[in-house]
């Protein structure tokens, strides 16, 4: 059967339901002016032949397209598909879909994808971190609508901001660790450059190390590329391994390189956390099902980009003539979680 790649028009609405093109019209966009027993033989002709409103020229009119453009840096972490979950569920309410793109730790594709959302008519931008181009910035400070940075918090937010204080959780762990008697500690992170979340993580970690009076071993700073991998995570933990110098404990600022490490000590005998013991930072599903559960840094990913959303919503309802009196900054938190590995 061929496909019939006609578009379905509303005036063919019209003739198949028997009604006039302006009561059509009336039923979908000022519903409460026409019967119901109208309005649903409307409806019910719209999906029999299959139309779909222009949403496009409804925009014009409205200047709302009903999208938010959301940027994250990776999809192969269950921590951003989660906060693409809240985003949604909390856009949903409103009647508003989510615009996803993905920049892959790139400043570059970032900038491309939130020019392609601002061409669409995008309503509202959420986008991961502070670190852009200053031709990203820059269009994102003229932007005409709601914008959210996520994942970190800066007194300096292009509009708003949500998340929370990577320098703090990044310390918090790094004190745990301390507490429980490591020293020789190394941290292993993302490539640092364009991306703040990391420099922070790892400047945290060496603050609170200066604090303790415990020093680090210019090898036991490692970077690893973005997007991080189980495979980067591996590959550090066997190249800290095979030293004379071996840490008792290493912090993997990212959650899927801690995984990486905790396999390749189940596959080289490496005893967790007698040899070498492990933290991670973002607590995904998998880190307490492991065969030692991994110590890390629990992120609340999915009330994030709820929280995100809700924040777009709140500023696309505003009344033109309302202050900005609500918070403009939200701190999700943090929290430590201790297991076996550490």
């Amino acid at each position: 059967m061929k496909k019939n790649n006609r578009k379905v028009t509303m005036q063919d609405v019209a003739k198949a339901s028997g009604l006039s093109l302006i009561t059509v019209s009336r039923a979908l966009r000022q519903p409460e002016l026409v019967q119901p027993q109208t309005r649903e033989k409307v409806l019910s002709t719209i999906s029999e032949i299959g139309y779909l409103p222009n949403l496009t020229a409804r925009s014009l009119v409205s200047q709302r397209s009903g999208m938010v453009g959301v940027v994250v840096p990776i999809l192969a972490s269950s921590l951003f598909a989660d906060f693409a979950q809240g985003v949604a569920a909390q856009l949903r309410q409103h009647d508003c879909q989510m615009l996803l793109g993905v920049s892959n730790r790139s400043v570059d594709d970032e900038f491309e994808v939130i020019k392609t959302f601002m061409a669409r008519q995008a309503d509202a931008l959420i986008v991961t971190g502070f670190t852009h181009t200053d031709a990203c910035r820059e269009l994102l400070l003229n932007f005409n609508g709601p914008v959210v940075e996520t994942w970190n918090l800066r007194p300096d937010a292009i509009d708003m901001c949500v998340g929370y204080d990577n320098f703090k959780a990044s310390g918090a762990m790094t004190r745990y660790l301390i507490s429980k008697g490591y020293q020789r500690i190394a941290m292993v992170g993302g490539a640092f450059e364009n991306n703040d979340q990391a420099t922070d993580r790892r400047d945290g970690f060496l603050s609170a190390m200066a604090e303790a009076g415990v020093s680090v071993a210019p090898e036991y700073v490692v970077s690893v590329p973005n997007p991080t991998t189980i495979a980067s995570g591996r590959d550090a933990l066997l190249e800290l391994m095979k030293g004379s110098n071996r840490p008792d404990a290493i912090f993997f600022q990212a959650e899927i390189p801690a995984h990486g490490a905790m396999m390749a000590c189940l596959a080289n005998g490496y005893s967790v956390p007698g040899d070498i013991a492990l933290a991670g930072f973002g607590d995904l599903s998998l880190s307490e099902h492991f065969p030692v559960p991994l110590t890390t840094v629990r992120l609340k990913a999915h009330d994030l980009g709820s929280r995100a959303a809700s924040m777009v919503m709140t500023e696309l309802n505003r009344d033109t003539d309302d202050d900005h009196s609500s918070a403009r900054q939200y701190d999700i938190g943090f929290e430590i979680i201790e297991r076996q590995s550490a």
